[in-house]
């Protein structure tokens, strides 16, 4: 799936089936995405009576661009979770980044809304006078357009996992050492639920990731370490079904692998399972939860199913691997 479809389908479904949008495995690598050129460093613009330090940086799209060295009115047309999980809050963000994610839920007071991310209000970025915007790869035109009102810079999305994005983005904003804190007091803390989860999770216990409904009217899916599989299978290491390993060794499924209603028992017959609902087709919703494959699923007899917040469990941010860490004790220790 090309880069723009397979981002507008992430986003697309959060906005049409949450309205309250991968995992990796790079989270202690360098990101190399932007660099500062050392040579341009310090360089100071007077505009009027205010005078501004700015650098040179190369953004993702192999651009060097001049930038604020500390930006103070930023837009973002995507990494909004990032810059919080910094302490850094833009001024403007689009709509399906302020009322998608809940992880953010409690930190977006004050932040103008930009209307749809496919058609940004450009206007009222321009009125609003921000010194830097960040921006992802796949509109050249809206890249054009904004580079127009501020300096824009490109944070590369593709191939990144959320912690790149992290790093990619403090880079941009001039504090690589923030991402880095907040990377180590992610592990730390990802230690920690593993000892939590240790008093009441058995390690021969195996566990799944089911998402009903999604893309298209009638999808079932299951997912490894990706996406709404990071937390379990990637950063806490709690064990797949051999099934669902098998599969994801021969080809990587950021969106999940789809199945049949049939093949539950093969993909989804883990101890516990963490479910995630979409209501874009309740009748298939219903008629999955109410057939007898989903029925005889040992989760679902032995009460270890958990439907998560689609909210929560499924952006692709720091922010929501985060809070996914607190969800998983509150939901197994209960």
């Amino acid at each position: 799936m090309k880069l723009r479809n397979f981002r507008i389908a992430i986003f697309m479904l959060a906005i049409t089936f949450v309205m309250s949008a991968c995992g990796g495995n790079s989270n202690n690598q360098s990101s190399g995405n932007g660099q500062s050129n050392e040579n341009n460093q310090g360089k100071e613009t007077t505009q009027g009576e205010v005078t501004t330090n700015t650098r040179m940086w190369t953004d993702g799209s192999g651009r060097q661009v001049e930038i604020p060295t500390h930006p103070q009115r930023i837009i973002t047309t995507q990494y909004l979770p990032e810059m919080l999980a910094l302490g850094v809050k833009p001024i403007a963000a689009p709509k399906h980044l302020l009322t998608n994610f809940a992880s953010v839920r409690n930190k977006i007071d004050g932040i103008e809304d930009l209307g749809s991310v496919n058609e940004l209000n450009v206007e009222k970025a321009l009125s609003l006078n921000p010194d830097l915007i960040l921006t992802m790869e796949d509109d050249q035109e809206l890249i054009n357009k904004l580079s127009k009102i501020a300096p824009t810079v490109v944070i590369t999305w593709e191939n990144k996992d959320a912690f790149d994005h992290l790093k990619d983005t403090a880079d941009a904003l001039g504090i690589p050492e923030k991402a880095e804190k907040w990377i180590a007091d992610y592990n730390k803390k990802t230690l920690e639920t593993k000892e939590k989860l240790a008093a009441v999770v058995s390690p021969n216990e195996s566990f799944g990731a089911v998402v009903i409904g999604g893309f298209k009217a009638g999808q079932l899916r299951v997912y490894a370490d990706q996406n709404v599989g990071y937390t379990l299978f990637q950063a806490l290491k709690l064990p797949m079904l051999d099934s669902v390993k098998s599969e994801w060794e021969k080809e990587r499924r950021p969106l999940g692998m789809d199945i049949s209603m049939e093949l539950l028992p093969q993909y989804a017959s883990a101890d516990r399972l963490f479910v995630v609902q979409f209501d874009n087709d309740p009748n298939f919703l219903n008629q999955v939860l109410d057939s007898n494959l989903w029925k005889n699923l040992p989760a679902v007899k032995n009460n270890k199913v958990y439907v998560v917040d689609n909210a929560l469990w499924f952006p692709l941010d720091v922010l929501s691997l985060d809070q996914q860490l607190d969800d998983v004790v509150k939901l197994l220790t209960r």
